[in-house]
């Protein structure tokens, strides 16, 4: 390799690495982008019942939820919405397609999502503390703020009620650790914080084995060659990019869903987390999903941020198994 004498070796080392991480972050984008152009895929399409390419509904929103983080079904054909920069719960009338009612609860912040339990409303910040709003529907409603040992880098970004164990849980879009001695690298987890008593438990409630999720991916070659390089170089720590925004539970099959905005993902899995289907969202028609909640019924509504225009909500009709 000939150099310029006033320039040392490591000089070219380092500019020919920069060049071949701008490459695999351009390899990357391609790829990604043309992926996305196609029609969604899955693992296992005779387990899945909703039409991702063919929402049954479109709920446009008003301008001020633009960035709509997190959202809940509540009461009949009513889903409670939460944005990530106003203390205010929104009441959206899926009768009326509009929102009808909205409630503040606190002091602006990065809030993510909400779960309703009853007459109370359960938000959740990105840092871990979770906001307990009894009777928010009244003027006299009460808030409860409940500290866990979780922290900014956990990046909690989903939350989900389990009725069968009266918890929520949470799941982690950043680091899945809370003590420094178990790191929990190459995985992303939820945890569990039970609603009576208050407590997190600091051990992770199930873990996503990053590696495996790869296995469920469907790249073209083109694809498979630039995040297997970028994996090398640490720009990203997995082929799939997976990173929970959303956790909800099935109503009739107790399935947990979780989307990732980054990736375009939506996985399900059953309640020890083993993965049980990948599907991959159209760019075009999922813009961010951050949001995830089922009616009673089994309807399935992902929430997207507005990305400079509004956000949406798009509606999937449950239809049961033949």
């Amino acid at each position: 390799m000939k150099t310029d004498p006033e320039y040392p070796v490591c000089t070219y080392i380092v500019y020919g690495k920069a060049k071949l991480i701008l490459l695999v972050i351009f390899m990357l984008f391609v790829s990604f982008c043309s992926s996305h152009n196609e029609k969604n895929s899955s693992v296992n399409n005779d387990m899945f019942t909703y039409d991702l390419n063919n929402p049954d509904a479109n709920y446009k929103l008003p301008s001020y939820l633009e960035e709509i983080s997190g959202l809940s079904y509540y009461g009949k054909d009513k889903i409670a919405c939460i944005q990530d920069e106003n203390a205010k719960i929104y009441i959206l009338s899926l009768e009326k397609e509009k929102i009808i009612n909205e409630y503040k609860f606190g002091e602006d912040a990065d809030y993510e999502d909400i779960a309703i339990v009853g007459k109370t409303a359960f938000i959740l910040r990105n840092d871990g503390e979770i906001f307990r709003v009894e009777n928010f529907k009244k003027q006299d409603r009460q808030v409860k703020r409940l500290k866990t040992p979780l922290k900014e880098k956990n990046n909690t970004e989903g939350m989900a009620f389990d009725a069968l164990s009266n918890s929520l849980l949470i799941s982690c879009k950043g680091s899945p650790s809370i003590e420094k001695e178990n790191l929990y690298e190459g995985y992303k987890a939820v945890y569990i914080f039970d609603i009576e008593k208050e407590k997190l438990n600091k051990t992770p409630h199930f873990l996503i084995d990053l590696e495996r999720l790869d296995s469920y991916s469907d790249h073209n070659g083109f694809t498979k060659l630039s995040v297997k390089t970028a994996k090398k170089l640490r720009l990203i720590e997995s082929e799939t990019n997976f990173q929970p925004s959303g956790i909800a539970i099935h109503p009739l099959h107790d399935e947990i869903y979780m989307i990732s905005s980054v990736g375009k993902l939506l996985i399900i899995m059953n309640s020890s987390g083993k993965v049980l289907d990948v599907h991959e969202l159209d760019a075009k028609m999922f813009r961010q999903p951050e949001g995830i909640c089922f009616s009673p019924t089994g309807d399935l509504f992902i929430s997207n941020e507005g990305q400079g225009g509004k956000g949406y909500i798009l509606k999937f009709r449950y239809n049961a198994y033949e």
